[in-house]
């Protein structure tokens, strides 16, 4: 069977994507060459959806609370195999034909809502910049790892991420700067300073950050009144919200994307991704 990154499940005309524990499928993948990593798998997830008439409003999840999508704790990358595959001296060239997930988030036409019932550290908190509305457990911990080195903490005391730093290239860079004022940007990405829901709420970062046993009251209220509006008029309004999200995403998506490359690239050929 398949090691997946991303489920999908139809719950009537809520359609869910759940996140899997990414250090779990990522070990469990080691031997599967047809894993499906969570980047392309919710891309793909998020179209499916997007394309059932059935389904009106989309919600993003992690299938284990605490955990919505952390990167894997630090010893994950002292490992030689685990470095190794993230060596791109190691990678075959490829080009896939699928957008990436961020890409597929800024032009759909479904809300998509977050459900953050627990900690988004890495690709998981791109994804969340992504989302149309944010309802957090307050206690999450968000943050974006790529220039931790070591200093990202989780909400359990672990440290997360590998322990170099490379531009953050995964599509955070392109979304956060419609969320935050600049000086609060460069703290969060140059320091990949982790913050909790109930920071970000009350800087207005993000929309509901509650006690972990409100958050599916709250979820469900905004998804009554998302349903009980008419689906074309929801798709309109969020085409023209993410006008600029979009623009943004031109601008800076191939340039973030490059420059994270050509840090790993830098990292191996010093040795230190063998």
């Amino acid at each position: 069977m398949t090691v997946r990154g991303v489920d999908i499940e139809r719950r009537g005309e809520i359609g869910w994507v759940i996140l899997n524990d990414y250090q779990e499928t990522a070990e469990a993948s080691l031997h599967d060459p047809d894993y499906l990593h969570p980047s392309p798998g919710m891309a793909r997830a998020l179209a499916e959806l997007d394309r059932d008439p059935d389904i009106r409003v989309i919600v993003l999840t992690g299938r284990n609370d605490g955990e919505f999508y952390r990167v894997c704790r630090l010893p994950h990358y002292e490992e030689p195999g685990n470095r190794g595959r993230l060596n791109p001296l190691n990678r075959r060239a490829t080009m896939s034909a699928t957008p990436s997930a961020l890409q597929v988030m800024a032009f759909m036409q479904k809300p998509v809502i977050a459900r953050l019932n627990g900690d988004a550290i890495g690709l998981g908190q791109a994804f969340l910049w992504g989302c149309d509305m944010i309802v957090a457990r307050e206690d999450a911990v968000i943050a974006d790892v790529h220039t931790g080195q070591g200093d990202v903490v989780d909400s359990a005391g672990e440290i997360r991420g590998f322990p170099w730093a490379v531009t953050p290239g995964d599509g955070a860079m392109s979304f956060a700067p419609r969320y935050m004022a600049p000086t609060k940007l460069k703290e969060y990405m140059f320091l990949s300073r982790a913050w909790t829901a109930r920071q970000l709420a009350d800087m207005n970062i993000i929309n509901y950050a509650v006690p972990a046993s409100d958050l599916d009251a709250v979820l469900q209220e905004i998804l009554d009144k998302l349903v009980a509006r008419p689906a074309a008029v929801l798709a309109h309004t969020k085409r023209a919200c993410n006008k600029h999200l979009i623009e943004n995403w031109n601008l800076t998506q191939d340039l973030a994307s490059a420059y994270e490359l050509t840090d790993f690239w830098g990292h191996a050929a010093n040795g230190e991704m063998d």
